[in-house]
């Protein structure tokens, strides 16, 4: 009898810590599949956020969580807030079920306009050599200084002046002989890196069939003499020449695509907004006139491995970027934007002043406007 009483005794003890275990684990799988619940549903308030986002990025409205159905079954509720910082777009994402709370921040910035490199006036994925009576200074040094940067080394000679910062992500990548002078210093090492972007394929073929929604030129294309054109998307089989003194103005955010190069030489200018992209070279000579206080609008881009110019006495405002060749900056050229490219060669008595509004510009790099995610994570 006392044996049979232990065994029950046993078996019941058994039985009880079983069934405490079978509705603890009960409760917690519950657990765990509503804080699943909730935090897709803060997600689908993340979702619903960029896709205002995609249609409006300057105005999105917040939504408070509200109740989400399948069926005709209550899930729970989902909604979202939102704050702009600078460029970025921060999104909280809110998810609720069964009184659990959930949230998803998330950090989005949109690729269309001119990328976080061109914040420096000079800048260059491999050396960049600064001779002669060059300057890089700003437009307005109190907001941004003109700055140099590049990846490997950076050479200044003779009576070279930069106003701004001269960086390099080469520990010791900064030399300076004659009567130099940086104004607000040098810096070297790995910890200045800055990503320089390359021409994507899906870039380049953006750019294409955005040309190629306006005027295609199965040839060539050029202006000679007193031409005063106004170009709205174009897409060029060929190069485009323009010489003597041709006007050329850009409709509003418009791309020039040209298969072959761009060549502007005598007084020709170009003025207006868009973007101008040459599989081949980019060689701007000459006497360019150009009004040098005018937003830097215009976006040269060269895809070419070669080396694209510009030279002569020319005033040019715009942004030049030639990520796979070189830039040659000589003569007395004054450019007013950006320079970003390969190797960059600036000499002579050429200048660049640095727009310091040109992360405000309103061209839109990308026609595809995608927005990259900078942040996800669960709070």
């Amino acid at each position: 009898m006392i044996t049979t009483l232990f065994t029950v005794l046993a078996l019941v003890t058994l039985l009880v810590a079983a069934s405490l275990l079978f509705t603890g684990g009960s409760r917690n799988a519950r657990a765990t599949v509503v804080t699943l619940q909730a935090h897709y549903l803060a997600e689908m308030g993340v979702e619903k956020a960029i896709q205002q986002l995609r249609g409006d990025w300057d105005n999105v409205t917040p939504q408070n969580p509200a109740n989400v159905y399948e069926g005709n079954v209550l899930v729970g509720q989902s909604g979202f807030s939102i704050q702009i910082a600078g460029s970025k777009r921060r999104i909280i994402g809110k998810g609720i079920v069964a009184g659990r709370k959930k949230e998803v921040l998330v950090e989005l910035e949109r690729s269309a306009g001119f990328p976080p490199i061109f914040r420096n006036a000079l800048a260059s994925s491999t050396d960049i050599k600064l001779t002669g009576n060059s300057r890089v200074y700003s437009s307005n040094e109190s907001k941004a200084k003109g700055n140099v940067y590049g990846h490997q080394r950076i050479s200044l000679k003779g009576n070279t002046r930069v106003t701004g910062s001269v960086s390099s992500a080469l520990a010791g990548g900064v030399t300076t002989w004659g009567n130099v002078y940086i104004g607000d210093g040098v810096f070297a090492g790995p910890q200045y890196y800055q990503e320089i972007p390359m021409i994507s394929e899906t870039l380049r073929k953006a750019w294409e069939d955005k040309a190629k929604t306006g005027t295609v030129y199965p040839g060539g294309l050029a202006y000679n003499g007193n031409n005063n054109v106004v170009l709205s998307n174009t897409y060029i089989n060929g190069d485009i020449t323009i010489n003597g003194n041709s006007t050329i103005t850009l409709g509003d955010d418009v791309v020039i695509y040209v298969k072959g190069k761009v060549k502007i030489n005598g007084n020709a200018s170009i003025k207006g907004q868009g973007i101008i992209v040459s599989e081949g070279v980019v060689d701007l000579t000459g006497n360019m006139s150009h009004q040098l206080n005018e937003p830097a609008n215009i976006a040269f881009v060269s895809l070419s491995s070669g080396e694209s110019k510009i030279t002569g006495n020319g005033e040019i405002t715009g942004v030049f970027f030639v990520p796979q060749g070189t830039l040659k900056i000589a003569g007395n050229s004054r450019i007013f934007g950006a320079v970003v490219a390969n190797f960059i060669d600036f000499t002579g008595n050429a200048d660049i002043k640095y727009n310091a509004d040109l992360m405000e510009s309103d061209v839109t790099w990308n026609p595809l406007k995608v927005l990259q995610i900078k942040k996800w994570e669960e709070l």
